[in-house]
């Protein structure tokens, strides 16, 4: 489980462990614990080498996931599909139910965790949410593997399936009471890094220009993080941050 956890890190995605054969999450504060941070995510998963392992799904991550639980929710999405026209091929996750995890890259609206909003059985994990990745185990006994068929990428949403789940672009809303608590009072050590790469997202997802974006954190690194983080750090994580917005946009 560790290397797996490790690797989808790595690539950008925030993990944090969820209880053995489990959806709930082994962290006090689930979602908001997950980091890419490889010195914690080792801890994890020495203190427990059966941990699930879990992504957050929103801006932090660059994605979210549209869960098809079972084959009736199949069968209805089949029926959307037909009706607007077939999603394109993506990252793919078979799930035991049997069902299907698709990977979305995060579009340019908030997308929200719901259920039911696209069609009976066919949820979204975004802002907010989490969802299990391979290899974890289900609560069967089955394990999460990665589709052989689908995509190598992240694919873009269809705009019929955003005008089912996502904010309207012209929605400003005002910031929900879980940004105004991480702005406030901070994070500790293990939160440091996924809390300034969510920031960022935020930040730069409204057009701040990245150097802006930059100095605000290193501000609030200095004064809210504890302990805080080297500023080289917060540099690459803010970059790394702003070359994925561009590349969303079609700048890079």
């Amino acid at each position: 489980m560790i290397r797996a956890a490790l690797h989808l890190a790595a690539r950008g995605l925030p993990v944090f462990p969820c209880w053995p054969r489990d959806k709930l999450p082994a962290t006090t504060h689930g979602c908001l614990d997950a980091t890419i941070d490889a010195s914690q995510i080792r801890e994890w998963w020495r203190r427990e080498p059966r941990y699930n392992i879990a992504v957050a799904t929103g801006p932090a991550s660059g994605i979210f996931v549209v869960d098809v639980d079972g084959l009736d929710a199949e069968a209805e999405l089949k029926k959307l599909e037909a009706q607007y026209r077939a999603l394109p091929n993506s990252v793919e996750v078979i799930t035991p139910r049997p069902g299907r995890h698709i990977y979305f890259k995060w579009p340019d609206r908030s997308v929200r965790n719901s259920t039911g909003k696209i069609a009976p059985g066919v949820d979204t994990r975004g802002d907010g949410g989490y969802i299990l990745v391979p290899p974890s185990v289900h609560p069967s006994g089955r394990k999460y593997v990665w589709s052989v068929d689908s995509a190598s990428a992240f694919a873009d949403a269809p705009d019929w399936l955003l005008d089912k789940v996502a904010t309207p672009k012209n929605c400003d809303a005002a910031p929900p009471l879980e940004w105004r608590e991480l702005v406030c009072n901070g994070v500790e050590e293990g939160r440091r890094n996924n809390s300034i790469a969510r920031l960022a997202g935020m930040l730069l997802r409204r057009r701040l220009d990245p150097l802006v974006a930059l100095e605000f954190l290193t501000s609030w690194n200095a004064t809210h993080c504890r302990p805080p983080l080297d500023g080289a750090e917060v540099a690459s994580i803010v970059d790394s941050v702003a070359a994925r917005e561009l590349k969303r946009r079609g700048l890079a």
